[in-house]
């Protein structure tokens, strides 16, 4: 039985890299039954979207912990297996929680690394905060992280396109590269584009990090 679940957001390619995390660390079933191993990565499929990874190095992350959690459990059957001797016993539930360890300190940087990625797509786009009812509710906007300068055109001012572009790419880094390989927007667009400014950075831009986007491989964004 062959799984069917996708990762919704990294690249399709990213499904097959988890998947052959999950073939390779994944402890066997103990029913060797036809199917039992495809239903137990179907199963860790499942798991891993729950996790809601948003890129690449989160869903292999999140393969990870999965694989860990699944070996953890493999270990402590094996602690109370019925031919266990007590060195057996005592040393399956050693690994047992050394494999608990990993696996709760792989969610505790995965949580880290998404609470991050959340706090700044809502500061880079209080639009959502308003279609979500936050101005109903009386809480203001964070403050923008980019720096400010000022034009002699106008006394108010302007926020720096370039390190609205870099904070752009720092979140969208797919989108960002994209946008620079097509010298602006790609004909098929698939996601909400940014401010022209931005746009315009994100291709013409010459500062370290946004010639950095050339490198990052183009796909679908």
């Amino acid at each position: 039985m062959p799984p069917t679940h996708t990762i919704p957001n990294p690249p399709p390619a990213a499904t097959f890299d988890v998947l052959h995390t999950l073939r390779t660390t994944l402890p066997p079933p103990a029913a060797g039954t036809e199917g039992s191993l495809e239903a137990r990565i179907e199963t860790a499929m499942g798991a891993v979207i729950a996790y809601r990874p948003a890129d690449i190095p989160e869903a292999l992350l999140a393969a990870q912990i999965v694989a860990a959690d699944a070996q953890a459990m493999d270990c402590l059957r094996s602690a109370v297996a019925p031919d266990a001797d007590a060195e057996t016993t005592r040393r399956c539930r050693g690994q047992a929680a050394a494999m608990m360890r990993l696996m709760q300190s792989g969610l505790r940087a995965l949580q880290r690394t998404q609470a991050a990625r959340e706090k700044a797509e809502a500061e880079m786009h209080p639009a959502a905060m308003e279609r979500a009812g936050y101005w109903f509710h009386e809480v203001s906007l964070p403050a923008q992280a980019a720096p400010l300068v000022s034009t002699k055109d106008t006394a108010e001012p302007v926020l720096d396109p370039v390190a609205e572009a870099e904070h752009y790419a720092l979140i969208y880094p797919d989108r960002a590269a994209l946008i620079r390989a097509h010298g602006g927007l790609p004909p098929r667009l698939t996601f909400g584009p940014p401010e022209p400014a931005i746009i315009a950075a994100l291709v013409n831009g010459a500062s370290p990090a946004l010639r950095a986007i050339a490198a990052h491989p183009v796909g679908s964004a």
